[in-house]
């Protein structure tokens, strides 16, 4: 690959990271001898994958070197790769479709704003790429506080959720939720390694969150998914909210997320009831 400086280093990191999470027998191998480092070796690696230990080994140095899909995928076959870390490999490795230029305004039409609207008294909201909340309807300021009065850091669902103290403290399971939201903006970061404004972001977490560096050091990855959520609210309690994600429409990474109820369900009451009465203090974050 011929990529920039950052995207070489992220490719090595990520080989390396998933070569020492791998033991000799998940792969068929001997353990052999006593080994001074956890994981496969390198050698093990290049066996596996049918190339060349040296050309492996300057790939996992960061040179500049091309390398074809087809050795790529004996390379995530070797290291057991999920299909979301292969998509990552391929991202990295510079054989993905480059995304929309990185100056490219991200843009919420007055459409999906209605879209938001009409989905009170569930909360929705629109992330951008950069996990910034761009829109949002009545029921998401009623759940996660009222993003009109918020800072630009405020909207960003990950700086709040390790920056922010309060948000963490609403979700009883934050520390499980922790490693994949890392692990999905992870994903999305690799198709932006050149953009400032990603770079700032990660720069501001890196030196202000001891958890969040743990993680990123770990270069896992993982898409999104649906699931369900626990919060506490001051003023309704427990909530369990179910949540999905649709992507928008000709925007690169932009996506609609939504939070539903079951019918008649005690959930839907508290949602009523909080949309009913006042704007509320933020309860979570993580969109």
């Amino acid at each position: 690959m011929n990529g920039t400086n950052t995207q070489r280093q992220e490719l090595a990191d990520f080989l390396r990271t998933r070569r020492a999470r791998l033991r000799p027998s998940d792969v068929g191998l001997l353990n052999g001898t006593r080994r001074r480092t956890p994981g496969l070796r390198r050698e093990e690696v290049a066996l596996l994958a049918n190339i060349g230990l040296t050309w492996y080994t300057r790939l996992e140095q960061g040179a500049p070197i091309n390398v074809s899909p087809a050795v790529l995928a004996n390379i995530a076959d070797a290291l057991q790769l999920t299909e979301h870390e292969r998509e990552h490999l391929f991202v990295l490795a510079g054989h993905r479709a480059a995304e929309a230029s990185i100056a490219e305004t991200e843009h919420v039409s007055e459409v999906m704003q209605r879209v938001l609207d009409a989905l009170d008294p569930h909360p929705a909201v629109i992330r951008g790429r950069r996990y910034d909340v761009l829109a949002w309807n009545r029921a998401a300021c009623a759940i996660f506080g009222d993003y009109d009065t918020k800072d630009i850091w405020h909207r960003n669902s990950i700086w709040r959720f390790f920056m922010d103290p309060s948000a963490r403290t609403c979700m009883p399971r934050s520390h499980e939720a922790a490693s994949k939201v890392v692990a999905q903006f992870r994903a999305v970061a690799a198709k932006y390694l050149d953009d400032p404004d990603f770079q700032e972001l990660i720069d501001v977490l890196l030196k202000g969150s001891a958890d969040f560096r743990r993680l990123w050091s770990q270069h896992d990855v993982r898409g999104t998914t649906d699931g369900l959520k626990t919060l506490y609210h001051p003023l309704v309690g427990e909530l369990r909210l179910e949540y999905t994600s649709f992507a928008v429409p000709g925007c690169p990474d932009m996506f609609l997320i939504a939070y539903t109820t079951a019918k008649d369900s005690e959930e839907r009451r508290k949602l009523h009831s909080l949309l009913d009465g006042e704007r509320a203090p933020a309860a979570a974050t993580s969109n």
